[in-house]
């Protein structure tokens, strides 16, 4: 599972690139959960991604005011992941969330000489849940608590495989300017212990990031176009180190809060890098979003990976 995330996530023909990859675990926790996220080139660290906050950065969620239930589902050259988000302000006590994700691979032969032996079931999961709350107007904060598990269950009379550990994300936003157009935004993500395999010497580190993003609200398309809004978006990423730092940057444009059109751009050539674009609808209390990138290697290998997000306000 890790050699095939490893394959997904790094450069074709950056060897560099795969063999850092290659050195660290729970390579899941950088596939991008949400359409909402991507379609905006995962430049989100200043964003408002609604419930997909909980995965990018949890200070996004604590200016939320009504409980949001989520379903996101991605699928790449790899393999699906799905998740599950719940979002529930509890007013001045601030915000609270819960999520499961899973990412599968499918159902896999298992063989010995003699032949098929049984049904192999990979599978990476991570359980999150999140506080979040604003310190007075312009600044708001959060913190992720995520249980991570990469396993491999089999028919075939071999013992459940399983690795575990935990992870925190931290994040900060807040506005910068009196006209309330400039939001910054910083994330400190998947810092935990390391992943270990039982009776395995190796542990591998964890894929530690670290976001710094800003997002500006172009005024002038408000008052040209009524009910119109723009928001502009970018982000430098970096290892836990500040080391190799990547860039993103996005749009997203929404006409009176119900139609959205969203492009962005990721730089270097993991999964869901370069172009992506996004649609999404917005009713009343139900959302969708969909989005599609458009580089990397699920691309290269005529698979772009897609989005579909749907929302539930109430």
């Amino acid at each position: 599972m890790a050699c095939a995330f490893a394959a997904v996530l790094s450069a074709p023909g950056s060897a560099s690139a795969q063999g850092t990859l290659s050195k660290e675990g729970a390579l899941f926790l950088l596939v991008p959960i949400g359409a909402r996220a991507v379609g905006t080139g995962q430049a989100v660290a200043a964003g408002q991604p609604a419930g997909e906050g909980l995965w990018w950065n949890p200070a996004s969620l604590a200016r939320l005011e009504k409980t949001e239930l989520s379903l996101s589902h991605s699928q790449n050259i790899i393999g699906t992941g799905d998740a599950l988000t719940l979002v529930k302000p509890t007013g001045r006590a601030g915000v609270v969330a819960v999520g499961a994700y899973q990412f599968t691979t499918g159902p896999q032969d298992a063989t010995d000489q003699y032949g098929v032996t049984g049904t192999l079931n990979p599978r990476d999961i991570i359980l999150a849940a999140s506080y979040s709350a604003t310190f007075g107007a312009r600044v708001s904060a959060g913190i992720v608590f995520k249980f991570l598990q990469d396993r491999l269950d089999c028919t075939c009379g071999i013992p459940t495989q399983s690795a575990s550990t935990n992870a925190l994300d931290a994040g900060l936003q807040a506005v910068v300017d009196s006209a309330r157009r400039i939001t910054v935004g910083v994330v400190l993500r998947n810092l935990g212990p390391r992943l270990q395999f039982k009776d395995n010497s190796q542990a591998d580190p964890l894929p530690t990031r670290v976001h710094f993003g800003a997002q500006y609200r172009v005024r002038e398309v408000e008052r040209s176009l009524p009910g119109g809004e723009l928001r502009i978006s970018g982000e430098v990423v970096a290892r836990g180190g500040l080391t190799e730092p990547s860039f993103r940057a996005g749009g997203e444009f929404a006409y009176k809060q119900q139609y959205y059109l969203r492009a962005g751009f990721v730089s270097g050539s993991g999964d869901a890098a370069g172009a992506a674009v996004g649609l999404g609808f917005q009713r009343g209390g139900i959302a969708m979003d969909f989005a599609r990138a458009f580089g990397g290697f699920s691309a290269d290998q005529g698979q772009p990976p897609a989005y579909l997000t749907l929302r539930f306000r109430f």
